[in-house]
């Protein structure tokens, strides 16, 4: 197995514990990876690499024991209000898949009603990755809604409960998914803009206390490989608050 086809198994096997409440067997784990499986070694990281991802092995994880205090509190209060909506069975609900598929209206209503339990249930999932519970379901309740709405999409020739499910249940982990990863994309942008600031200030400090003066953006550039428009954004970002620095830089400067 080269490393593109490890790649594409270890998403592959990720997604299926996702669908499982993060949770495989030894026996998924052996079919996804058959040589992994025989090397003692190399199956001692992979179980690490899963328990890092909250993927547990054989026993379902409690998802709760990665929630805040607050997420808890949190989640305390709302499953409290999910108690008020009145359960559907199995059967019934299927019926009601059917006539929302078809766009009723108020058949949507009811299927979404009874699938906001299981935003909090996918919530737990991602729980614990920079995002507050609340804002998980919040956009899992949001994707559901719109995905409620979009049930004629869905062909009626299958199973229709799996199908429908399935569907949502889809719908709601991209969601979250697609929030943690842009909180996490703003984060490195703040750490890229926190480096370059400190880049700037670390080099005007150091050759400030050489000099034992304030140093122009020209003595900056001449001694690190830093350029006009490096200190000038540097300055900008830090709204010119690198007090080693002699003067504002105007936008109208080069790069060296």
């Amino acid at each position: 197995m080269n490393e593109q086809q490890f790649r594409q198994q270890l998403a592959a096997l990720t997604t299926l514990a996702k669908e499982q409440k993060m949770c495989v067997s030894e026996e998924q784990i052996a079919q996804h990876f058959p040589e992994v499986a025989e090397n003692t070694e190399q199956k001692k990281l992979l179980l690490e690499y899963l328990s890092s991802q909250k993927i547990s092995v054989g026993e379902k994880a409690d998802l709760d024991e990665f929630l805040s205090m607050e997420d808890k509190d949190y989640l305390e209060e709302y499953t409290e209000s999910l108690t008020l909506i009145e359960y559907i069975e199995k059967e019934q609900l299927t019926e009601i898949m059917l006539s929302a598929m078809a766009g009723d209206k108020q058949a949507q209503e009811m299927v979404l009603s009874q699938f906001l339990s299981q935003a909090v249930e996918l919530a737990k999932l991602y729980a614990g990755q920079g995002i507050f519970i609340e804002d998980l379901i919040g956009e899992g309740n949001l994707a559901l809604t719109l995905a409620v709405q979009n049930l004629g999409c869905l062909e009626s020739e299958g199973d229709v409960w799996e199908e429908v499910s399935g569907f949502l249940g889809k719908c709601m982990m991209e969601a979250m998914e697609r929030l943690i990863n842009e909180e996490a994309d703003e984060k490195n942008v703040d750490r890229q803009i926190v480096d370059k600031v400190n880049r700037v200030a670390d080099v005007a400090r150091d050759l400030s206390e050489e000099m034992r003066r304030k140093v122009s953006p020209e003595e900056i550039c001449s001694n690190s490989e830093l350029t006009m428009d490096d200190v000038a954004e540097a300055m900008k970002l830090s709204s010119n608050l690198i007090d080693s620095i002699e003067m504002e830089i105007t936008n109208d400067d080069n790069g060296k």
